[in-house]
């Protein structure tokens, strides 16, 4: 079953269906520009009658290289169950978001068993088949009549353990009470605490039941559990005093990371939403940190110092440099470096933040030394740590007195640059981070040093702003140092007694995002000052080291709670900055 769909939804195929017990059992992929699309199926008569069903959503990347398709939409496998006493019709109506695309026959393959199908779900079969049990016990009467919202019906979409202890749950429930209570209990009955639900709008939901339009059916919730304590179930009480509850799948916890834990939570956050920053969204904040578990991404490491030639051991300078992605900056890096002699002042530590890239990382490495013959370090912890943590860990090794936080796009335009800066840094009045210039290719200024700005889409979020951006470098007069606001985490100087001192870059922050405003603040808290350089001159290829190019929002979202996050921290710090600097 195929067809051609409008800008936002592409085609969707139905692979297989069997009948079995009162449903049918169907499998098949579609592609949609949505992260989270919704499927929804009527018979196709007089009323298009509407008929329960039941689905669950896995990633297919293959079929985006397969169909040449563009990264701007998501491919997705499904298994879906349709409540049908009778087995026989000919034709249904497919819609997603509510988008009718299908009203044609049936055409998958028909097979007996629906074991093929459900076989696509993996270890989340055993969890699907009961959550569609309990859905179809539980369906409410969807007659003329509204549905009382407070008669009890639930649906958990998910409910697993992932990265080992991460309680990751989502769904639907039709509650107008307060989830007061919510527990998981071990085998033995031992029950553990878990944060509250994020609620939020199911359009889909509210439909179905004939509820208002602004009711937060939606659930989900992301807890830390004790190390050692492994749930067997999920109690959710409300403060009607009734009870949900879904079996914790744990079989399944090594194959859903991190970003996709992310991805699949931010999907359900409408950061569009009237007033949505006002409440601060406390629950949210505290789910995207139980994800990223930043208090304990730099515990229990044991990571690989690798050393490639004769590294000075009393550098002045400690460079720190994470890799992610793009490995092969290393190269023009390295090639600068080895044409520049006063670099043998300073050590070069290159921090590998991505696993996905290693090998490829050690033979770059070898390979840039034998050409260059530059030496320098690399360390490696064995997992992505973060913009925050690959720094923190690459001062963890450096011995210079001086540490330079450098992204691997930056490249220098002139020799000597470093002990300049540092030169500069030593003249200025209790200096706590000293930043410099960046341009394009283009000698257009990418970075002249940053300041505070209140979002105008969403007041009271302080964004990093760069004034200047784009301009030609030769049209801004500015003394050769001055105070700024902020400088860039692409490029900060400083002490590396006060780097440590404050404890680094705050690795709360998730991504890469808003970590140099935050140290920024750290050094105001301590009573010292921000500078930029004007007269040295970088080139800053920007992001280029990142894959910007991603399917969904997400990305733009963690921007704004990372925003957030960095609000609720400092509180009223950031105005008397804003005062401070008039």
């Amino acid at each position: 079953m195929s067809n051609a769909l409008d800008n936002n939804y592409k085609t969707m195929h139905i692979d297989y269906a069997s009948y079995l017990d009162g449903a049918w059992y169907m499998s098949g992929w579609l592609v949609s520009a949505a992260n989270k699309p919704v499927i929804s199926v009527a018979i196709e008569n007089e009323n298009n009658t509407p008929i329960s069903v039941f689905y669950d959503f896995f990633e297919r990347d293959d079929l985006i290289t397969a169909l040449n398709l563009s990264d701007a939409v998501n491919a997705y496998g499904f298994t879906l169950v349709i409540e049908r006493s009778e087995s026989d019709f000919t034709k249904l109506v497919f819609k997603i978001d509510n988008k009718e695309i299908v009203a044609s026959s049936l055409e998958p393959v028909i097979i007996d068993s629906p074991d093929v199908i459900l076989a696509a779900l993996g270890t989340k079969k055993a969890s699907f088949l009961r959550q569609v049990q309990e859905g179809f016990n539980n369906t409410l009467d969807t007659s003329d009549k509204p549905t009382d919202p407070t008669s009890i019906s639930h649906y958990f979409d998910l409910c697993i353990i992932t990265d080992s202890n991460l309680l990751y749950f989502n769904g639907w429930a039709l509650t107008d009470g307060a989830m007061s209570d919510i527990i998981v209990e071990d085998e033995e009955g031992k029950g553990y605490q878990v944060t509250e639900c994020f609620r939020y709008l199911r359009t889909d939901i509210n439909t179905k039941f004939g509820l208002a339009d602004n009711y937060n059916a939606g659930m989900v919730c992301a807890c830390r559990l004790p190390t050692d304590f492994l749930p067997e179930k999920l109690i959710i009480k409300t403060s009607e005093n009734r009870i949900m509850t879904s079996d914790v799948d744990s079989s399944g916890s090594s194959q859903l990371s991190k970003t996709k834990i992310l991805k699949d939570y931010l999907s359900f956050v409408n950061v569009h939403k009237a007033r949505f920053f006002d409440n601060g969204q406390p629950a949210i904040l505290r789910h995207l940190a139980d994800i990223w578990q930043a208090e304990s991404i730099m515990d229990n490491l044991l990571p690989e110092v690798g050393m490639f030639g004769d590294v000075n051991m009393q550098p002045l300078v400690s460079v720190i440099i994470p890799i992610y992605g793009r490995y092969d900056f290393l190269q023009h890096q390295l090639l600068a470096f080895s044409n520049d002699t006063d670099m043998q002042n300073h050590e070069v530590i290159y921090v590998l933040d991505d696993p996905r890239i290693e090998r490829e990382f050690n033979i770059t490495c070898h390979g840039v030394f034998n050409t260059f013959n530059h030496p320098f370090k690399t360390i490696y912890a064995g997992k992505n740590l973060g913009f925050a943590g690959a720094n923190n860990l690459g001062a963890s090794i450096a011995s210079g007195q001086y540490i330079l936080a450098l992204n691997s796009d930056v490249m220098p335009s002139s020799s000597g640059w470093l002990s300049r800066l540092v030169n500069k840094f030593e003249s200025l009045d209790s200096p706590g981070i000293l930043g410099t210039k960046l341009v394009y290719e283009d000698d257009t200024i990418q970075h002249i040093g940053m300041v505070f700005q209140d979002d105008a889409y969403y007041p009271g979020i302080w964004m990093n702003y760069h004034p200047h951006k784009g301009m030609p470098s030769h049209l801004i007069k500015k003394k050769e140092t001055e105070l700024t606001e902020l400088v860039t985490g692409a490029c900060m100087l400083m002490e590396k007694e006060f780097f440590i001192s404050v404890g680094g870059f705050d690795t709360r922050y998730i991504l890469g995002d808003f970590e140099d405003s935050d140290l920024c603040l750290k050094a105001y808290k301590h009573n010292k000052k921000i500078y930029i350089d004007t007269k040295e001159s970088l080139y800053h290829l920007e992001r280029l080291s990142q894959n910007l190019v991603d399917s969904g929002d997400w990305k733009y979202k963690l921007t704004l709670l990372n925003s957030l996050y960095q609000k609720d921290k400092w509180g009223d710090a950031i105005e008397e900055v804003k005062q401070q600097n008039v």
